[in-house]
């Protein structure tokens, strides 16, 4: 049998195909779209659920006792070149209060400058499925309660400082209407985290200005007055302690 290009029947045909096959590559699509939708929520899940301390449970490192913070001693200070324990703790507890404030107004430039990119990557995916949800974390009035720097370490390629930081903020989560879905906007809550923050060393030494070529014979390009600056200390990771 052989179809005339004008039989009706036959363009209905072409056009019930066509149609078809758009609906077909619609619903792929769709399909498509909510299965990746699902892999990675479940992947920053996974992530955000991982880094939670359980103080109650027991494990390898804290011999079945619960994880008890102390400050370490002036002599294991002798890795950062001092010995004021007070002033790199408040050092550190800026960098983490500086990152709070940025995620909270969504200021990615500040998150970069301040954390690895393991950790802002995995933050900036937290974030953009919130908004895709029409979710938005807020925290404000962020207030110190209790610092500790427990432990060090240093090599020849990085700098290693742990602390745990207890703060008393507001921190709440609004819908798309702008309601609030979790905590409460008046009532301050009490938390801890498990903050690291790590220092990683050039692997050879910067002998050329980065922002005009020229030779570098000090901290301070002879040329273009830029300030070349040391490696700066990052935030790896940061877990929140529970009780």
């Amino acid at each position: 049998m052989t179809y005339d290009i004008f039989d009706i029947n036959y363009i209905g045909n072409l056009i019930f195909t066509f149609v078809i096959g758009i609906q077909a590559l619609v619903f792929f699509l769709i399909f498509f779209t909510i299965i990746s939708d699902i892999i990675k929520r479940n992947q920053v899940h996974t992530y955000f659920k991982s880094n939670v301390i359980d103080n109650n449970s027991t494990n390898s490192t804290t011999k079945g006792k619960k994880n008890i913070y102390i400050d370490v001693s002036k002599g294991d200070l002798k890795v950062f070149n001092t010995e004021d324990i007070d002033t790199l703790k408040d050092y550190f507890y800026e960098l983490f209060v500086n990152f709070e404030n940025a995620y909270n107004n969504l200021d990615y430039n500040t998150m970069k400058m301040v954390s690895t990119e393991q950790l802002y990557n995995n933050y900036y995916t937290g974030i953009s499925l919130d908004l895709k949800a029409g979710k938005k974390r807020v925290i404000n009035n962020i207030q110190k309660v209790k610092v500790i720097l427990y432990e060090v370490d240093s090599t020849i390629s990085k700098q290693v400082a742990s602390l745990m930081i207890e703060v008393s903020y507001i921190n709440y989560t609004l819908n798309n209407k702008g309601y609030i879905v979790t905590g409460n906007k008046d009532k301050p809550i009490t938390e801890k985290f498990d903050v690291t923050f790590r220092k990683d060393f050039e692997k050879k030494p910067i002998t050329k200005c980065p922002n005009c070529g020229a030779n570098l014979t000090g901290p301070k390009c002879q040329y273009c007055d830029s300030v070349i600056k040391e490696s700066e200390f990052k935030i790896s990771s940061i877990k929140r302690i529970i009780n």
